[in-house]
């Protein structure tokens, strides 16, 4: 038999279990306040969540009592889940949406600064090469029509004296 100290601590550690398990909530509901996708595949995601959830169960357990589940666990997951929702889940939620909300306008931001570095940088290097064609094909060209054209007034201006 057990001691009441023993179950006593077991009991008051499946309670963390269960302020975990608060935890982990908000923050599912953080992200599927802010994001689109877990709204739109909510089914698959609260299957995600609940796994998860069970998973951390199953570890408390086994971290309290080696997988001797007591009817008490249950019931201090409950408690716990409980006491964290009554009291710190509303900051929690709000706290976890302020830095959701920091984190993606930061990346949004640092995306929008990189493109539009990008796009200068574009524009730099395609009128760079513009001007380099611009001196390799047409600056020779204009000498060589205007040479062309001098010939050609040139050549009037002998025929017409030999006319006369």
């Amino acid at each position: 038999m057990i001691p009441f100290t023993q179950d006593l601590s077991a009991f008051y550690a499946t309670i963390y279990g269960g302020i975990a398990v608060g935890l982990l909530f908000d923050i599912y509901r953080s992200f599927r306040q802010n994001f689109k996708l877990i709204r739109y595949m909510s089914l698959l995601f609260d299957a995600l969540f609940w796994v998860v959830v069970t998973i951390l169960t199953f570890i408390t357990i086994n971290a309290v009592e080696n997988f001797n589940l007591r009817y008490y666990h249950m019931v201090a997951l409950f408690i716990g889940f409980l006491i964290y929702y009554s009291t710190i889940s509303k900051f929690v939620l709000a706290g976890l949406n302020k830095l959701i909300f920091f984190i993606t306008n930061l990346f949004k931001k640092t995306v929008h600064y990189i493109v539009g570095i990008l796009n200068n940088l574009y524009y730099v290097i395609i009128y760079s090469l513009h001007l380099l064609f611009d001196i390799i094909f047409y600056i020779p060209n204009m000498f060589l029509a205007t040479r062309k054209y001098i010939k050609r007034k040139s050549m009037g201006r002998l025929k017409i004296k030999k006319r006369v």
